[in-house]
């Protein structure tokens, strides 16, 4: 691994990744045959692998977590919240207070970035020994079997690493909505991290101070068009994040996210204008494993293309990552060394994407 001091950029790559075709541009085509290189093996094939309808992602009211700490119905929510972090790793969010018109507005300008020509969307395409940009993350050998689905992946914060000439100029108003719509949702990230502080019995700024005057913003866009065989394919791989938490906008009208639960995999069902939150790896680290990283994937659909919107939440690149002191004891040993968050994005952006691979990998590494 590279010393941290040699890495310029956490999106710094080992290698180019490989070029691959547009899927956008692929399914424009109506093949009827799904090329090889797409066609998963028979157990990760969406149709041989259980899914469960039983089962059912938590929901979390804001409103109520934002009323007095002694009212019942926040210490209920309060419950609900840290039985969703303990247990699933997974929840969806409602009255989180981001306008309906701006998440209405991210969403249009995102599709008509999607809309654009080929040709004018990969002016936007990684530049060499970067995992930003426009086109097929995490494709690292000639051999790998391919997601069906393309994307844009763009850093935005802290100022180092945001690269303007990657940032689409059209439609006109893109900049400026991912602008505001990334302010609304990081705050309430920040909201979110101190409700787990608070759950946790830490300090209500611990993960605040923790992630530094800096932290670091990623987002990534990806856009799942039809799919003439989706029992074959996956739109995404099945992993869990490298940030510390995601907040996620799904398609409203078309389910596609799945995460894994019981050795089963359990659609979260779409809730116009909630965002879906997921713990990634660094929240394990920091929690000392009580709250875990959860693997999840992504379908595709016969018909409809999906779109979803991932706001990706990380400490500050010089920032360190380790179980908090008071999460550790006799009993509960630390399960994690300690290591600073730029090493860890770097690993986890030169690896494919392997269910629960990264983290178990990476504290191997660093033992």
């Amino acid at each position: 691994m590279a010393s941290s001091d040699s890495l310029s950029s956490p999106f710094q790559t080992a290698f180019d990744f490989v070029s691959v075709e547009s899927v956008q541009e692929l399914a424009l085509n109506k093949p009827n045959d799904i090329p090889k290189r797409y066609i998963r093996s028979e157990e990760e094939r969406p149709s041989s692998t259980p899914l469960s309808s039983l089962l059912t992602v938590p929901v979390i009211d804001v409103e109520k977590l934002l009323l007095p700490s002694d009212n019942h119905e926040r210490r209920k929510e309060m419950g609900i919240l840290s039985k969703a972090c303990i247990e699933w790793g997974f929840f969806q969010i409602v009255n989180h207070g981001i306008p309906h018109s701006l998440v209405d507005h991210m969403r249009g300008v995102t599709n008509e970035f999607f809309s654009l020509s080929l040709e004018e969307k990969k002016k936007y395409a990684p530049q060499a020994g970067d995992s930003q940009g426009y086109g097929n993350m995490f494709v690292v050998d000639e051999d790998q079997k391919l997601d069906w689905g393309d994307s844009i992946a763009l850093a935005l914060m802290p100022k180092k690493l945001v690269k303007l000439s990657l940032w689409p100029t059209t439609p006109s108003d893109y900049r400026n909505t991912l602008q505001s719509y990334t302010t609304e949702v990081e705050r309430v990230a920040q909201m979110i991290l101190s409700l787990f502080a608070e759950n946790l019995q830490l300090k209500n700024d611990y993960f605040k101070e923790k992630f530094g005057e800096d932290p670091m913003v990623a987002v990534r866009m990806n856009l799942y068009p039809p799919c003439p065989r989706p029992d074959l394919v996956l739109g995404l791989s099945p992993h869990s994040d490298g940030a510390a938490i995601t907040l996620l906008l799904q398609d409203e009208h078309i389910e596609g996210l799945q995460v894994r639960k019981n050795n089963k995999w359990v659609p979260i069902q779409p809730i116009p204008y909630a965002l879906v939150v997921n713990i990634g790896d660094l929240i394990e680290v920091m929690t000392n494993g009580i709250y875990k990283s959860i693997e999840h994937r992504a379908v595709t659909n016969k018909e409809r293309t999906r779109l979803s919107i991932a706001m990706f939440y990380f400490p500050g690149l010089d920032d360190e990552v380790a179980p908090a002191s008071n999460l550790v004891d006799e009993e509960h040993p630390s399960l994690y060394g300690k290591f600073k968050q730029k090493e860890y994005m770097h690993y986890y952006t030169n690896t494919k994407l392997n269910g629960k691979k990264s983290l178990a990998n990476f504290s191997k590494i660093c033992e």
